[in-house]
């Protein structure tokens, strides 16, 4: 099997409509590092036609790189991204946004950072270089949104990991060692995984680099649902640190690694 140097995982969830768009997009991207690449398309159990798009789109073009992956129900953006984790072959390891929230050209900025010698690749909005593309309709909500996240992050850096200054940015990159380590031990599959795996990352001590990203700033969820993912990731921060506590990562790691020994050939990293 050839060698591969950039694996990029997508998680699709109810992205019928949208989704050959990116994937083109994310082809391009691929071909513009020079490099062999993968795309890993992992469908997070859509009610819609997506995982028929996504077989459609394949079929039509099996001269890409290009592989499918799929839950049966849905389990959560951060199970998804795991299951593209497990599942690459490069020696960078990334996932984005299907929506392209961050366009892919942030990518190239995360894979220097990794090349630098970062372990693990964050994009960061409050990064002082970083840009925001937003609709003057959405000013005041991005506003109010800025401020309370800021109050967020302020309690994530509090409680689980001092020094981060953006967490829950929706594109992040890996060397492959670093993501199979932390995804293997994670236990948060929905609202909080991003910031379970860079607490695990600084718990073993691993260099992260937070880099600047565009953000196109074209949704806005409810308040009803903001509130709610709110208190369920304060909810999960605790559970990050009780699990610490009591070795369950600890237990996880171990686990993992006696699970490796046990199978022969098993890819090195």
């Amino acid at each position: 099997m050839d060698p591969v140097e950039h694996s990029l995982i997508i998680p699709f969830y109810k992205s019928a409509s949208y989704l050959g768009d990116t994937l083109e997009r994310a082809f391009a991207w691929g071909e513009g590092t020079g490099d062999a690449f993968e795309i890993l398309a992992v469908d997070d159990g859509s009610p819609d036609e997506t995982w028929k798009v996504l077989q459609d789109f394949h079929a039509r073009r099996k001269d890409r790189p290009l592989r499918l992956l799929r839950h049966e129900r849905n389990m959560g953006k951060g199970m998804a991204v795991r299951t593209g984790v497990e599942a690459s072959r490069g020696r960078y390891i990334y996932f984005t946004d299907a929506d392209l929230t961050y366009p892919l050209e942030s990518l190239d900025t995360l894979m220097k950072a990794l090349k630098d010698g970062a372990d693990m690749a964050i994009g960061c909005r409050t990064h002082p270089k970083s840009r925001y593309l937003v609709s003057p309709a959405f000013f005041p909500i991005l506003f109010r949104r800025h401020i309370l996240g800021r109050l967020f992050n302020l309690l994530v850096r509090v409680l689980v990991v001092p020094g981060v200054h953006d967490t829950q940015a929706g594109i992040k990159g890996f060397r492959k060692a670093s993501a199979k380590r932390i995804f293997g031990m994670g236990r948060l599959n929905r609202f909080s995984f991003d910031v379970e795996l860079l607490f695990l990352a600084r718990k073993w001590g691993l260099r992260i680099e937070e880099v600047p990203v565009l953000f196109i700033y074209g949704k806005e969820p409810t308040t009803v649902r903001f509130i709610q993912d709110s208190l369920r990731m304060v909810r999960d921060m605790f559970l990050i640190r009780w699990w610490d506590w009591t070795g369950r990562y600890r237990e996880a790691e171990e686990g993992g690694a006696r699970d490796s020994r046990a199978r022969p050939g098993s890819p090195g990293s």
